[in-house]
C-alpha cells in the first residue's frame, strides 16, 4: 500500500492525503458508467486536462535532490518542488512549493552554488544550469482525468506519454491530527471496491516508472540513498485498515 501525503501552505495549512493504485484501463467504461460490483453512492466526471512536467536534478553530482527525495519541476509554466516531510512510514510526506521565491530560497539553502547567487534572478532553466548545474533528466507528457466520488473522494487517472498508467484518490483534511484516520478512510474505500483499484501489487508512479525505464544511473543513485526503498517498499497499513473496518463496522451497527 503506497500513500502519498502533500501539505501546501498558502492561505490556510492543510493536507491532501492520496493514495496512487494501478487499474486496468479496460475497466474504464464500467467505472464512467458506474456499473461495477459494487457501486459508487455517486460519480461525477469533473475534467480532462494534459500536462507536461519536466525535473531537475544535477546529473553530473549524483542527483543531490532526487537522492534526498526532493523533487524539482516545471509544468507547463509553473515551477514546483516537492521536499519531504517523513510525517509517517507508511506513505510519501511532501511539503509543496509553489512559488519561484520560495523556490529559491530553498535551493540556496540546499545547494552548493556554482558562482555567488544574483540578487532578484528569474527562476528559469538557464538561472538553474548556471547557479547549480541542474538540467533536465525527465520529460513526461501527462493527460489526467478527474472524478468526484461518493461527494467526497477525488480520483484522478493518469496516462502517461510512455504508455504509463497510475491513479490516486485523494482526501483533504485541515490539520495533522485528521491524517491517520484519512489514511483508514482511503484504504477502506479502496478495499472495498477492489474491483477498479488494484492495491494488490505496488502502484508506481509515471516519475519512478520513467526512471527505471530510462534511467538507469539515477536508479542507482536512488536505490543507493534509501529513496527507491521507501517509495516502493513502504510501511504496510494492515494493523490501520483492520482499526479502520472494526470502527466503521461498529458505528454502523
Amino acid at each position: 500500500m503506497k500513500f502519498n501525503l502533500t501539505s501546501n501552505y498558502q492561505q490556510q495549512n492543510h493536507y491532501e492525503i492520496e493514495r496512487k493504485f494501478k487499474f486496468d484501463p479496460q475497466k474504464l467504461a464500467q467505472l464512467e458508467t458506474n456499473n461495477g460490483p459494487n457501486k459508487f453512492d455517486s460519480l461525477k466526471f469533473l475534467s480532462r486536462k494534459s500536462f507536461t512536467d519536466i525535473y531537475y536534478d544535477n546529473q553530473d553530482s549524483n542527483y543531490p535532490l532526487t537522492s534526498q527525495d526532493i523533487w524539482l519541476r516545471q509544468r507547463d509554466n509553473k515551477w514546483e518542488c516537492k521536499t519531504p516531510m517523513n510525517l509517517t512510514n507508511s506513505m510519501d510526506s511532501y511539503h509543496e512549493l509553489e512559488t519561484a521565491n520560495e523556490i529559491s530560497d530553498f535551493l540556496k539553502r540546499t545547494l552548493l552554488p556554482n558562482k555567488n547567487i544574483i540578487a532578484n534572478a528569474t527562476l528559469s532553466p538557464e538561472f538553474l544550469f548556471t547557479t547549480y548545474n541542474l538540467t533536465p533528466f525527465c520529460k513526461i507528457h501527462t493527460t489526467r482525468d478527474r472524478y468526484l466520488i461518493n461527494e467526497e473522494f477525488t480520483m484522478d487517472l493518469d496516462k502517461a506519454d510512455f504508455g504509463h498508467y497510475v491513479g490516486e484518490i485523494e482526501l483533504i483534511v485541515e490539520s495533522k491530527d485528521e491524517v491517520n484516520e484519512a489514511e483508514k478512510k482511503i484504504a477502506l474505500f479502496m478495499k472495498e471496491n477492489d474491483w477498479f483499484f488494484d492495491t494488490s501489487e505496488i502502484a508506481v508512479s509515471k516519475l519512478i516508472a520513467y526512471i527505471e525505464n530510462f534511467n538507469r544511473k539515477q536508479w542507482a543513485y536512488l536505490e543507493d540513498s534509501g529513496v527507491l526503498g521507501k517509495k516502493l517498499n513502504p510501511e504496510r497499513l494492515n494493523g490501520k485498515l483492520n482499526k479502520a473496518e472494526s470502527y466503521y463496522q461498529t458505528s454502523c451497527q
